[in-house]
């Protein structure tokens, strides 16, 4: 019996390759923006901790200082956020139409294994079907008696 083969299998598996190494570039943008959004809120609240610490009159000066370094960090912070976000858009869509790409081929894949099973399962009945009219044709020239249609064999 014939074993089922796809004659694009090498295209399928580069393709779930493909998918695989977007699906792991789309994770790690998502990482990326996630802990600089961390980040930003970290720099947020130490700017609001600081903000709402009491402090002596000769620590303002130096707690502005802080306020404006950190001010300047959130700034910085907050422009490279857009660029993340889509950076992570642009992996999210490139992992996505690879998914596509691979599940139509899936699709097809899936489809000959189908008409492949059709196909031997019409071999096996036909294959039945012929070991069945050998042994009839066996019984009957051995049996006489078990032709009905012979008036004469009773």
């Amino acid at each position: 019996m014939r074993r089922f083969r796809f004659r694009l299998e090498r295209v399928l598996r580069y393709r779930e390759s493909r998918e695989e190494a977007a699906y792991r570039a789309l994770q790690d943008a998502v990482r990326q923006r996630v802990e600089h959004e961390s980040a930003i809120e970290q720099v947020r609240a130490q700017m609001r901790a600081l903000a709402e610490a009491s402090l002596r009159p000769e620590e303002w000066v130096e707690r502005e200082r802080t306020l404006m370094a950190l001010q300047t960090r959130l700034e910085r912070l907050l422009d490279t956020l857009p660029l993340l976000q889509e950076q992570e858009a642009h992996a999210r869509e490139v992992y996505l139409h690879l998914r596509r790409e691979r599940e139509a081929l899936s699709r097809l894949r899936q489809r000959a294994y189908e008409q492949f099973q059709t196909e031997l399962q019409r071999a096996l009945q036909t294959e039945m079907d012929e070991v069945v009219a050998l042994a009839y044709q066996r019984v009957v020239p051995e049996n006489p008696s078990a032709d009905t249609g012979n008036p004469d064999a009773h």
